[in-house]
């Protein structure tokens, strides 16, 4: 568990201060306090089978059919961090509002640097920081995926990290809370995996369209069009939802994380264990895009720990702690 102090005298904040943000703190010294609360940084790795992931690297034994593959993209849209408490009581962290990487009550983490056959921008994000409260902590909670509230706009009018045409859809169905990409031996056009909410309803009022070749503002300008996601007949002048009859959503929990210990490792190996990426269900998007009658879902949303028809609803096995 870990034991966050209260008060730090100044030459000590200003140590800390002056250290890169994505350096994780000395064990033997505690995060710099702050007016609302303590410092912590909760560290993020990205992995294939245990091996670290990079760009213009290929990887063997993917999958159901033990395919080679080679990624594409590799970004992922947090929400709802929360530390657990000695009490079991789950606390918000309040994330830092840099204007680049983190809005509200949510992050994006961006693994890919756009080199080799890496398709997305030459920045990188590896971490969450915000601050908590004082006290002992001996576990993470966490949503992948975009609240409700900050999944269906304007994506065009949207603050940074939101403003990505490239992780949205359309209004309706709203982001891609999970976008990874790849290419297999039986897929080498592309296998990608695009993880959002479907089912949605619209409200009866239209609202204006987004523009569908809107150039991304959040650092490089990629020019990548939104699209709806496969199985949603909402077409590109949608509507805002009242609800979503799949918000795909992913809560994960680690029980036993510690901040200033442990990283969260997601590991791509791990999702697709159960996916056949040599295969694709006929007349259907390529891979998963998160649609309820796509067979080559099933397996990354068991793995999700997310239902999926009529199979059981498991733990996902996606994020672990290192």
């Amino acid at each position: 568990m870990r034991r966050f102090a209260s008060v730090l005298t100044l030459p000590c904040l200003l140590v800390a201060c002056a250290a890169p943000v994505s350096t994780p703190a000395p064990q033997s010294s505690a995060s710099p306090a702050v007016a609302n609360g303590e410092k912590i940084n909760i560290q993020f790795k990205a992995e294939v089978n245990g091996q670290p992931f990079a760009c213009g690297q290929s990887y063997t034994g993917l999958g159901s059919s033990k395919t080679q593959i080679s990624p594409l993209d590799f970004r992922l849209y947090l929400s709802q961090v929360q530390l657990i408490n000695a009490q079991g009581q789950a606390v918000p962290v309040q994330l830092e509002q840099d204007g680049k990487w983190q809005h509200k009550n949510l992050a994006l983490l961006d693994f890919e640097d756009k080199t080799g056959t890496c398709e997305g921008t030459p920045e990188t994000h590896f971490e969450v920081s915000g601050t908590v409260p004082a006290g002992t902590y001996k576990g993470l909670k966490f949503e992948l995926g975009v609240p409700f509230d900050l999944n269906h706009g304007d994506v065009n009018q949207a603050a940074s990290p939101l403003n990505l045409t490239s992780l949205f859809w359309v209004w309706r169905s709203g982001y891609k809370f999970a976008r990874l990409d790849l290419r297999s031996t039986g897929q080498p056009t592309g296998w990608f995996l695009h993880l959002g909410s479907t089912g949605c309803t619209g409200m009866p009022t239209p609202v204006a369209s987004a523009t569908a070749h809107a150039a991304d503002m959040h650092v490089q300008h990629e020019t990548a069009a939104p699209t709806a996601a496969h199985g949603d007949t909402s077409d590109l002048s949608t509507t805002p939802p009242a609800n979503c009859a799949q918000p795909n959503r992913v809560t994960v929990n680690l029980p036993e994380f510690d901040a200033q210990k442990h990283t969260v490792v997601a590991d791509l190996g791990k999702l697709l264990a159960d996916s056949n990426l040599d295969q694709n269900q006929v007349n259907s998007a390529g891979g998963c895009m998160s649609s309820p009658d796509d067979a080559d879902c099933a397996g990354v949303f068991k793995n999700f720990g997310l239902p999926f028809g009529n199979q059981a609803t498991s733990s996902q096995t996606f994020f672990a702690q290192k």
